[in-house]
């Protein structure tokens, strides 16, 4: 009766372990593969640099293969995509059972510049850092200009000055949720047709430096002042009523003169904007 207890209990031990064994084998992490998330609408010449970010993604992702699907540190997956891939930000791992993990990220575009020690640093909107160059991307007369990246003056210095790093280390500070709004509104209006109504390439500098008044220029030649004065509240209100004004108006004012945009308690919206020729 011993010997057959004995020999059910291997038969059980030796069915429970080769089921871990097909379960490790059938759940082990074989195929990698990365999405971009981020929504370009109709602009199809950035699909040859997606793909090439996929490529990358896809790099880092492979060195956590051979990991049972179930078991495996996502968050060390995000971290490693983020740290070493410029171009991506992994925000989420979708796992595709039994065998397959997806990283998906937004795209980083060249969309902002600092001034940080050794030069200027090329960031997205983020603050997550491309390049730091010892050239100004900004100045047409420069020989590396580029007409899509916008000057930014923050009102606090820079703390990174590397690829892969953040220009300023709190993600939320003031100047960074400044610029997402005025620069992250502009991209999310559309017109009746669905197309975008204004481009973030439009803006060739945003000075941030006083918390009360921000400063914009246009590339085609107009000027914006923001008037703060106590309403960080109301900056995408402010921002909203700006490109709604550029947008609507003959393109002879918008190549000159100043527009200033300020909170007025007699507003029925509780924002003015006048403009200035000149």
């Amino acid at each position: 009766m011993r010997n057959k207890r004995l020999i059910i209990l291997i038969a059980v031990l030796g069915g429970i372990a080769a089921i871990v064994i097909i379960m490790s084998a059938v759940f082990t992490i074989y195929n990698t593969d990365a999405a971009c998330a981020t929504d370009y609408g109709d602009d199809n010449s950035l699909y040859p640099t997606i793909l090439e970010v996929n490529e990358e993604v896809k790099a880092v992702a492979d060195e956590f293969r051979y990991q049972n699907i179930f078991l495996f540190d996502e968050q060390a997956v995000i971290d490693a995509v983020n740290a070493r891939v410029p171009r991506a930000e992994a925000y989420d791992i979708e796992c595709v059972f039994p065998n397959k993990i997806i990283v998906r990220y937004n795209l980083v575009s060249e969309d902002l510049q600092f001034a940080v020690d050794g030069g200027w640093a090329v960031a997205g909107i983020s603050g997550k850092i491309l390049a730091v160059n010892s050239y100004d991307r900004t100045d047409p007369d420069g020989g590396h200009y580029s007409d899509t990246i916008i000057s930014v003056t923050p009102s606090a210095a820079p703390d990174g000055d590397a690829a892969g790093e953040y220009v300023f280390s709190d993600r939320e500070c003031a100047d960074m949720t400044s610029l997402r709004v005025i620069v992250g509104l502009a991209e999310s209006l559309y017109d009746g047709s669905g197309l975008r109504a204004f481009e973030k390439s439009a803006y060739a500098s945003i000075d941030l430096s006083d918390q009360d008044l921000f400063i914009i220029r246009m590339r085609s030649g107009l000027t914006v002042r923001i008037m703060i004065g106590g309403h960080e509240d109301m900056l995408a209100d402010f921002v909203y009523h700006m490109i709604s004004w550029y947008t609507s108006v003959d393109d002879v004012y918008i190549s000159r003169g100043t527009l200033t945009v300020n909170y007025s308690a007699s507003s029925p919206s509780d924002v003015t904007v006048s403009y200035r020729s000149g």
